[in-house]
């Protein structure tokens, strides 16, 4: 995943600034236990969120525990696995590995490619605990490189294809039928690759790859003048797969982490829109 689905930190509460950290910590050492030390780097704040949500959604019971980590001999808490914890790690293990793929596909450089390399025993092990994740994640792929091939400019069309991924996973993950939860997630799926794209204009103009944005909308110079001048469809874009995510959310009762998921849903969403719509260059790896 990107790094894209984060809270607000400043508007936080302790208990649930707390609670997201104890996640984020417990899908890290979980994949140390489950797949060694080096796949514990795919940890990400994307998967954190849909941590919490399908916890919550699910009624899973958590525990916590208190553990010192390699890299910090402090103690922190952290949420101990469970079955539906480790099926989450296996899943962001699988992503982790098709995102190496596709980044080697389009171009990606020596450490793309040990990246991909140095998780592909992982990325077996994954697949065979969870072959249907696996098959939802490479179909979707396919379709996406599909619509990258034939420079395809209708981005909800491209788009699709990674909403619909996160659709899936989520629901195959937790059993789930919700329509309210199904279209949750397809529309947070959605404004990840949204995101991406919109963060990725200038690096992917100068490498020549293909970017649904620069497709649909042509003519760039600098990143800067290319929002300016699609300023408004960008936001609309944006805002509209944002307020559709947040009308979905309102729908669902949520218990322990109500507060968390609303922050990050509601407000995080919206202050990406605006970090990615005012920053003239690629947003720097966001910190919690």
């Amino acid at each position: 995943m990107y790094g894209y689905v984060t809270p607000v930190k400043s508007e936080l509460g302790q208990a649930d600034f707390c609670l997201y950290r104890a996640f984020y910590c417990g899908i890290c050492m979980s994949t140390g236990k489950l797949f060694g030390q080096f796949p514990r780097f795919t940890t990400n704040y994307d998967m954190v969120f849909l941590s919490v949500l399908l916890h919550d959604y699910a009624e899973q019971q958590v525990t916590f525990a208190n553990k010192r980590c390699i890299c910090n001999p402090r103690k922190k808490t952290i949420v101990c696995q469970n079955e539906l914890f480790d099926k989450i790690v296996a899943v962001n293990i699988l992503l982790a590995y098709h995102k190496a793929t596709d980044d080697v596909i389009d171009g990606g450089g020596i450490k793309k490619k040990a990246a991909r390399r140095m998780l592909a025993k992982h990325y077996r092990k994954a697949a065979a605990l969870l072959p249907e994740a696996d098959a939802v994640i490479v179909g979707q792929y396919e379709k996406l490189r599909a619509f990258e091939k034939a420079n395809e400019a209708g981005i909800d069309r491209v788009a699709d294809c990674f909403a619909v991924m996160l659709e899936k996973l989520g629901l195959l993950l937790t059993g789930a039928t919700d329509e309210n939860l199904s279209k949750l997630l397809y529309n947070v799926g959605k404004f990840v690759y949204l995101a991406d794209a919109i963060d990725d204009l200038d690096e992917d103009f100068k490498k020549k790859r293909y970017n649904p944005v620069l497709a649909a909308y042509g003519a760039y110079s600098d990143r800067k003048s290319f929002i300016r001048e699609n300023k408004s469809e960008l936001t609309f874009l944006l805002a509209s797969t944002v307020n559709r995510a947040i009308e979905c959310f309102n729908r669902i009762t949520f218990t322990g982490a109500s507060d968390l998921l609303k922050n990050i849903v509601h407000k995080g969403l919206r202050g990406k829109c605006e970090e990615l719509l005012t920053s003239e260059k690629k947003l720097p790896p966001p910190k919690i």
